[in-house]
């Protein structure tokens, strides 16, 4: 039971420290009858590289991945996996993402492997122009600053919940925002959430932080989704109507490194869409 009038979330991030985590994604959705499910698991390891008074810097490796479907779009995937094998982070002291250090050597290594998939994707133009959106964003002005930021699976590791101070006269909560970016084509999901402090251990320095999401109507673009599936499903006057929810889930142990983590999306557009996208962050036995 929370009874303190504040408690600060700054249980001393020291550098050198890691964790080894599994990270388990599943996205389905269907869109007027056609059906898509994928499972990926990850392996990876968070480290603290440096931390100072204004900012800290992660290596985050990725040590293993598996998935469920392998072809298409996510046949690409796969073979642009070798650029994510390590990226260097740097966050605010909040752990906010701020920007990707080792982008000169991600672009060295598309370099390498660049000759190889322009043979193997000679003769599919479908693939070959996924592959060329998909390095846009290293060429691209904070281009892979901000995919790096909409990833589930960073955003598991890094969500940017440290030094956060939740007070009693707030119910010990704050207000938060979460943009679900290229949700419906070009147009992004935005949700306003509230984060709540659901439990502190002052013995073993520990804390479990909740957040839950609601549409930002203000600020979301609903014209443009109806007017996108009106004319992708050829429907006269179509409800385009978007509902849904965000939920997230964050326990810290004494070294200000996540034990669990879970993200759950989920939204809707009655008789037309369906979209589920669940995050899963549990250690593994270093």
């Amino acid at each position: 039971m929370l009874h303190k009038e504040t408690y600060p979330i700054n249980f001393g991030l020291k550098a050198g420290t890691s964790a080894t985590y599994q990270i388990e994604q599943q996205i389905s959705y269907t869109v007027d009858g056609y059906g898509y499910h994928n499972e990926i698991k990850t392996e990876v390891q968070l480290s603290v590289e440096k931390k100072s008074d204004t900012n800290n810097l992660f290596s985050i490796r990725i040590l293993k991945q598996w998935q469920l479907k392998n072809n298409g779009t996510d046949e690409v995937d796969l073979s642009m996996a070798q650029l994510r094998k390590e990226l260097k982070i740097e966050t605010d002291i909040q752990g906010n993402i701020q920007q990707v250090t080792n982008l000169a050597q991600i672009k060295e290594e598309w370099l390498k492997i660049r000759p190889g998939l322009a043979k193997k994707y000679a003769n599919d133009a479908k693939n070959k122009e996924l592959i060329n959106g998909a390095v846009l964003t290293l060429y691209t002005d904070d281009g892979l600053k901000k995919a790096v930021r909409s990833s589930y699976l960073y955003h598991a590791l890094l969500p940017g919940l440290l030094r956060q101070r939740f007070s009693k006269s707030n119910n010990y909560s704050v207000g938060g925002y979460r943009e679900i970016r290229n949700a419906f084509g070009n147009t992004s999901l935005p949700f306003k959430t509230t984060v709540t402090l659901a439990d502190y251990n002052g013995e073993l320095d520990s804390c479990t932080i909740k957040i839950d999401g609601e549409i930002d109507r203000e600020n979301f673009d609903q014209n443009s989704v109806t007017e996108m599936f009106s004319h992708l499903l050829d429907i006269y006057n179509l409800d385009g109507r978007v509902d849904g929810f965000h939920l997230e889930s964050y326990e810290y142990d004494k070294n200000s490194l996540p034990v669990q983590s879970s993200q759950l999306t989920q939204y809707a557009i009655e008789g037309v869409l369906m979209y589920r996208s669940s995050c899963i962050l549990t250690p593994l036995n270093n």
